[in-house]
């Protein structure tokens, strides 16, 4: 059933990663390192960028003087002798690309908050992080072929403690692409390390029209995001374990994390929303997922033979999600499960109305739960793939416990002698 749009799907990554079966040992690959610079003396609490008022040869990061490029503001950051707890690096309303002196991927070691402006009224209107370059740290650790992977953003492991890279109020992706053949793949931001996002689009300005161009790949990190919207011609987001050289292999599992908050958020790509090797962790409450043949599959070929399998949770799992997600319009199915011992949970959910007893308006109103055989326009669940189950329904309703500490009545007052 899905053998043909599998192999073409991530045709890329599975040819770029054939070489990756024979890894058995931890890679080794250096982040990215900026050029020549003057380090900071003071803390670095935040850098500004503009690219178009900007200069990277006569600016020094302040609002008064801002770098022109992402790029520079990254560098002198990887540079600074001290920096604050807290870092932000500021981006005004533009597009910032390689002709005004971007290099692409833009490489983030650093914990770093990078926000930009004017989100919400268009890539042409707002910040737009708007390029693709050779994506060499995922080649190398997956022992890929050169010129098989490219990215826009690249947040990998960082040098320093904290929560990762926060990213917001930004459009990531490239209106101007050309891979060098079939078995290339472009994914806007490459999670390599920690990031949480919001307010912002990944996978912009792409054109349908072209194949293996995608919205964000979690290779071996963790991915959070809040009021996204993703878009992607293959894929959404793809996630995958892969051999990081900062922790075994097995230290803890990527994750994608997805969250409706104060606006858009819609994954929307033209073959599978979320792809996963079935080692990945995922959690959407109130996600739309739009367009694609599927919502979501286990399908994505392996790098790396992980024993214990991924919780997927779209309402009522392991992460309590509180569902609410619209598993409406795939033109196959919305949920696609090919592997053994795959546990999803989707209660509270709205599904395809009048298909495999849904109602309707979408609703389960009683938990079903699909197993292997499970062949329908909201479930698939493969014949092989025995011990894989997708729970559908209302999530039930917590029975209030009671209290074992014995109620306490009024003082009695003192009778008057």
């Amino acid at each position: 059933m899905q053998s043909g749009w599998c192999a073409r799907l991530f045709f890329a990554v599975v040819g770029a990663l054939a070489l990756a079966g024979l890894v058995t040992g931890t890679a080794c690959t250096r982040w990215g390192q900026p050029g020549p610079l003057t380090p900071t003396i003071a803390p670095l609490m935040s850098l500004y960028v503009d690219a178009n008022a900007g200069s990277d040869t006569t600016g020094n990061g302040s609002i008064g003087k801002p770098f022109k490029t992402l790029t520079k503001a990254v560098d002198v950051l990887i540079a600074a002798k001290e920096v604050a707890s807290s870092v932000t690096i500021y981006m005004a309303v533009g597009s910032y690309t390689a002709a005004n002196g971007e290099i692409f991927p833009i490489v983030v070691p650093k914990i770093v908050t990078i926000k930009g402006s004017g989100y919400g009224r268009g890539p042409k209107s707002g910040t737009f992080i708007n390029g693709a370059g050779e994506d060499t740290i995922f080649e190398k650790l997956v022992h890929a072929p050169a010129r098989t992977a490219f990215a826009t953003l690249e947040v990998v492991p960082p040098a320093n403690v904290g929560t990762g890279v926060g990213i917001s109020n930004v459009y990531v992706g490239a209106t101007k692409i050309s891979l060098p053949g079939s078995n290339a793949f472009y994914a806007s931001l490459d999670a390599i390390g920690t990031v949480s996002a919001s307010d912002a689009s990944f996978g912009s300005g792409i054109l349908a029209t072209l194949r293996n161009l995608d919205g964000v790949l979690v290779a071996g990190g963790s991915f959070t995001c809040t009021s996204c919207a993703i878009h992607g011609n293959d894929f959404g987001i793809g996630g995958l374990s892969v051999p990081l050289p900062t922790a075994s292999p097995y230290a803890s599992a990527p994750t994608i994390s997805l969250l409706r908050g104060d606006a858009d958020s819609t994954i929307a790509a033209t073959i599978v929303n979320i792809i996963t090797d079935g080692s990945v962790n995922v959690s959407a409450t109130s996600e739309t997922f739009e367009r694609g043949l599927y919502a979501f599959s286990d399908a994505l070929s392996p790098v790396l033979s992980v024993p214990v399998a991924g919780a997927i949770d779209f309402g009522g799992g392991a992460t309590q999600s509180v569902g609410g997600n619209d598993f409406i319009g795939a033109r196959r199915t919305e949920i696609s499960i090919s592997r053994k011992n795959e546990t999803v949970s989707a209660l509270d959910d709205t599904w395809n109305p009048n298909q495999q007893r849904a109602n309707r308006n979408g609703i389960y109103r009683r938990m079903k739960t699909f197993s292997a055989g499970a062949a329908g326009k909201n479930v698939t669940i493969a014949h092989d793939a025995t011990g894989s189950t997708v729970m559908v329904g209302p999530a039930p309703v917590p029975t209030p416990t009671p209290s074992t500490t014995p109620s306490i009545g009024p003082t009695p007052t003192s009778t008057p002698t």
